[in-house]
């Protein structure tokens, strides 16, 4: 059962989306493709939106029930924030608006700070591993084909981010 009989990305201009690829990769703190109910508490937070609110924003957005959402049904919370803060009703009927593509993403305190702040450490991160030799020796070649080595370095530079998010943010 999708969300409103559409994916919510076509109902997302194509500037927002990248801006909540941005959001999801910040929020995603395992790095897995999916937002728990544990980060998306302390992502939603950011919207100063009352919790009953933030819990209706979920129950919507999880359709399925899964426990989690995937970066469409991030797509659908964002929305639903964003009509919540302009003092709109938070309902699977506000997904079909027809001017739903028209409203700005949410405001979201502090958020700016954290991706400067994972931007700059993946910046750090990419410098860092410049000076290193990248060598893998021939017998480790059957490890991993080349989507799991991607997604194996992909989760590794997550983990540095978070580690290092949360040692700043913690210092």
């Amino acid at each position: 059962m999708e969300i409103g009989g559409q994916h919510p990305a076509s109902s997302c201009s194509k500037e927002h989306q990248k801006i909540y690829r941005d959001w999801f990769a910040l929020a995603d703190s395992d790095g897995d493709g999916r937002i728990t109910g544990p980060d998306a508490i302390k992502f939603f937070a950011m919207s100063s939106l009352p919790r009953a609110d933030l819990k209706q924003v979920w129950a919507i957005a999880d359709s399925k029930r899964l426990g989690y959402l995937g970066f469409g049904e991030f797509i659908t919370a964002m929305q639903l924030v964003s009509l919540a803060q302009a003092g709109n009703e938070i309902s699977q009927d506000s997904l079909q608006r027809e001017d739903l593509i028209s409203f700005n993403p949410p405001v979201m305190e502090g958020l700016d700070a954290q991706l400067a702040k994972s931007k700059h450490l993946a910046k750090r991160v990419d410098q860092d591993m410049d000076g290193f030799p990248q060598a893998q020796g021939p017998s480790t070649n059957h490890w991993f084909n080349s989507k799991s080595s991607k997604k194996v370095v992909l989760m590794f530079f997550r983990f540095i981010l978070f580690v290092e998010l949360n040692y700043y943010m913690c210092h």
